[in-house]
């Protein structure tokens, strides 16, 4: 009876085999799949004898087993955890996950983590998967002040259509070169360049300004060390859109030679000692060029914010960065690799929504397979490690693309011939160990 329990043991174990060649072939679209394989293992022996050591006279003899009722036995199914392609889709809900991680995601018996990217916002503005799960993560506040924490994870809101309030401009950042090809000759006069920025009330009111630089004109100085420097002193205006100047000429002192201090705001003309202003101010009124009833604004620009400024004999590229914006509504939205949405207003301005947290284990394929993709914490998967994309050993998030299925369907059908072929030859077994029976009972009769 041994070969008959053998051969059938033999049959369920390539049963088991082509069952998971069969899921793996039906889950060959399915986003995110991690195919499987099965591992077979040699079954409890028989011991018929133990064996013997050597003697004087004899050698040694080897143990004697046999299979114990049966052969063979599915010992695991394998999950093949390696990255799936990822394919473009172009819709912004859509992440995959470029390296080892997983999305986190609550359902009602706990958290789940799924490589199945396929999200959507619902009516609330929600980040759901398909089966309308929310996707865990955490806010926009708590990204700006580092408290990514398991503690923290929560729901991610895309509010589209949400209004980002206006911001008055209180300052602004220069940058580039101002040409001093004409210092010190007689044209150094007509020198004029100007750099446009555009400023807003705290009502969300635009007005474009003009800062004008010109006057080029030598100036030395020592540092606060006593070494000495040299260098250009621009006169700067500030001008509405019809010319007329706001405000006082303020004195911007930028130092060419190496070892001078950073540009600075002088406190007058010719100044180039350690007398210094610290920053430049102008205040704009509300009667022109703002409209009647909002309130002035200042606009302040510190040494800081000229720091990078330079005065050679080259093409003149300054420009100015200031800040604050009109009021805007929510339009669009990105994921960067590491998990921030950073969303799109209507006034071109950007801010930070949140970020998508992704989970690490150090066994992902000890996860529990819950079904729809999604995986639960098991005793040997080890425990999930949250944080953002890019760091902790976390791969990085694709946004606008779907991790495909890492089912190969060549190793598949190799591995269903396989099966077929295993399960065909225990069968045979099964016949060939009937017949012996029948010819034995014909025998005795």
């Amino acid at each position: 009876m041994g070969a008959l329990y053998a051969a059938i043991s033999g049959l369920n174990a390539e049963q088991t085999a082509l069952n998971v060649v069969a899921e793996n072939i039906a889950n060959t679209n399915t986003v995110g799949y991690k195919s499987s394989s099965v591992r077979f293992a040699e079954a409890l022996l028989q011991t018929l004898s133990a064996g013997s050591a050597p003697s004087a006279t004899l050698g040694g003899t080897n143990p004697i087993q046999v299979a114990a009722g049966s052969a063979v036995n599915p010992a695991a199914v394998a999950v093949n955890m390696a990255q799936g392609s990822l394919q473009a889709t172009g819709s912004n809900t859509d992440m995959a996950i470029q390296g080892a991680g997983f999305f986190v995601v609550k359902t009602p018996n706990g958290y789940a983590y799924t490589r199945a990217g396929n999200f959507h916002l619902d009516a609330n503005g929600e980040l759901v998967t398909a089966q309308g799960d929310p996707v865990l993560g955490w806010t926009a506040g708590e990204v700006q002040n580092g408290l990514l924490t398991p503690q923290n994870l929560g729901p991610l809101t895309i509010p589209i259509g949400t209004t980002l309030h206006a911001t008055a401009t209180s300052g602004a950042t220069l940058t580039g070169n101002l040409n001093s090809t004409n210092t010190g000759t007689a044209n150094a006069a007509s020198t004029s360049y100007s750099v446009p920025m555009t400023l807003y009330d705290q009502a969300g009111n635009s007005i474009t300004v003009t800062l004008v630089f010109s006057d080029p004109t030598a100036v030395s100085g020592t540092t606060s060390s006593g070494a000495a420097w040299q260098g250009i002193q621009w006169t700067a205006k500030l001008e509405d859109a019809s010319g007329n100047q706001i405000g006082n000429t303020q004195y911007l002192n930028i130092p060419t030679n190496a070892g001078g201090p950073a540009p600075f705001w002088a406190s007058g003309a010719g100044s180039g000692t350690a007398a210094t202003s610290g920053a430049a101010s102008w205040t704009i009124p509300a009667s022109g060029p703002f409209p009647d009833g909002s309130p002035p604004i200042t606009l302040t620009i510190t040494n800081n914010q000229v720091s990078t400024m330079t005065s050679y004999a080259s093409s003149t590229t300054a420009q100015a960065s200031p800040n604050g914006n009109g009021a805007g509504v929510l339009v669009n939205f990105s994921v960067q690799a590491d998990g921030t949405i950073e969303g799109t207003f209507s006034n071109g301005q950007t801010a930070t929504l949140g970020m998508v947290a992704l989970a690490g284990f150090n066994n992902p394929a000890g996860l529990l397979n819950i079904g729809n993709n999604l995986w639960q914490q098991s005793n040997d998967s080890g425990v999930p490690v949250y944080g953002a994309g890019g760091k902790g050993g976390r791969g990085t998030i694709v946004d606008g693309s779907l991790e495909e299925s890492n089912v190969n369907l060549s190793n598949q059908f190799v591995d269903m011939i396989v099966a077929q072929q295993g399960y065909q030859a225990n069968a045979k077994v099964i016949t060939v160990d009937q017949v012996l029976k029948n010819t034995l009972i014909q025998a005795i009769q």
